[in-house]
C-alpha cells in the first residue's frame, strides 16, 4: 500500500463512484479500478458494497478510511513543514468553512492567496459546523473557519473577529415600540419576540446552537419554530415579515445590499467570535498562517 493509493480510497469513498473520484483525482478509471483491487486484496477484506453504480463502505471499509485519513493528515503536514524548511511553495491545503461564509469570502480571499502561493492546491469542503469539526479532527480538513461557541480540547483555535448576534424583522416592525436605545442601535429582550415566528438555523450550525441556547437561557418559548440551513432564505423571509431570523453582523452586512428591514441587538446576548480551528499541537505552515491572514482580512 502507498500513500497515493489512500488517497485514491478515500476519494472514491467520499463520492462513492469510481467515475467521479476518477475525474476528480484526474487518473483513468481503469487505474483506480486496480488500485482499489489491490488494497482490498492487501487488506483481505471488502471495503466497499457494490449497489449498482454506487460503492458504499462496508464496516472494514469505514475503520479504514478513519485511519486513512489520519495518515494522509499527518502526511500533509510533514510536507508542509519539510516544504517551509526548504522553502519551497508546494502541497495541499484543505479548507472547510460554512457554505454562506465560503459564498462571501473565498471570492476575496482565493485571488490573493493564489499571487502568495500559486502552487498550493486549495480544497473546499462546504458543510455545518459540527460536521466541519468532525473532518477536522479526523484528518479531512487541515483549517476550519466558522462562528465558535464552545471549545474542543482537541482544537487550537484562533479569534478573526468578533461578531453580533441580531434579530432582523421587516421595517417598521411593531417590536420597535418596545426597544431600548443601546448607544446608536436599538436592542430587545429575546422575549418580546415569542409571538414571531422564529427562523432559525439547525442544530449543528453555530447561529442555531447560540439561538437555541440563549432560548433555554432566558427561558423563551416562542409560538413557531421554522428551522432551515439556508441562512439567506431566513432573512429574505425575515424581510418579507415571515418571522424573526437571528443573523450574525459577519454576514448581515453582505446580505442587506438593498433590503429594507430593522435590526435588534439582542439582550443577554454574548458576542459570538468568528474563528478560524486547527488540530491541537498540529504544524502550521506558512501557506495556512497566509489564508488565515487573508480571511481575517475579508
Amino acid at each position: 500500500m502507498e500513500l497515493h493509493e489512500l488517497d485514491y480510497f478515500v476519494t472514491i469513498a467520499q463520492l462513492g463512484n469510481i467515475t467521479k473520484a476518477a475525474q476528480q483525482l484526474y487518473v483513468s478509471q481503469p487505474t483506480l479500478t486496480k488500485s482499489l483491487q489491490r488494497l482490498e486484496e492487501e487488506v483481505g477484506l471488502p471495503l466497499f458494497q457494490r449497489t449498482g453504480r454506487r460503492l458504499v463502505l462496508t464496516y472494514a471499509g469505514e475503520r479504514y478510511l478513519a485511519r486513512a485519513k489520519e495518515l494522509l493528515s499527518v502526511k500533509r503536514t510533514l510536507d508542509a513543514e519539510m516544504a517551509d524548511i526548504r522553502r519551497e511553495d508546494v502541497g495541499r491545503l484543505p479548507v472547510g468553512i460554512p457554505p454562506v461564509r465560503c459564498s462571501f469570502s473565498l471570492p476575496s480571499v482565493l485571488p490573493g492567496f493564489r499571487r502568495l502561493h500559486p502552487n498550493v492546491e486549495i480544497r473546499i469542503l462546504e458543510d455545518d459546523s459540527e460536521a466541519l469539526d468532525e473532518a477536522l479532527r479526523s484528518g479531512q480538513v487541515d483549517l476550519n473557519f466558522y462562528n465558535y461557541t464552545a471549545p474542543d480540547p482537541r482544537l487550537e483555535y484562533r479569534v478573526l473577529a468578533h461578531d453580533t448576534i441580531y434579530a432582523v424583522l421587516p421595517q417598521g416592525h411593531p417590536a420597535r415600540s418596545q426597544a431600548v436605545p443601546r448607544g446608536d442601535q436599538w436592542e430587545l429582550p429575546l422575549s418580546t419576540l415569542a409571538e414571531e415566528t422564529f427562523l432559525l438555523q439547525k442544530r449543528t450550525q453555530r447561529q442555531g446552537q447560540y439561538i437555541y441556547e440563549l432560548m433555554r437561557r432566558q427561558h423563551v418559548s416562542p409560538r413557531r419554530i421554522l428551522e432551515t440551513s439556508n441562512i439567506r432564505a431566513a432573512f429574505a423571509l425575515a424581510v418579507n415579515g415571515y418571522g424573526a431570523a437571528f443573523i450574525s453582523s459577519g454576514l448581515l452586512r453582505h446580505l442587506e445590499r438593498d433590503a429594507q428591514f430593522d435590526r435588534y441587538l439582542l439582550a443577554g446576548g454574548p458576542s459570538l467570535d468568528f474563528v478560524a480551528a486547527w488540530r491541537r499541537g498540529s504544524y502550521l505552515p506558512e501557506c495556512a498562517q497566509d489564508f488565515i491572514r487573508l480571511m481575517q482580512q475579508a
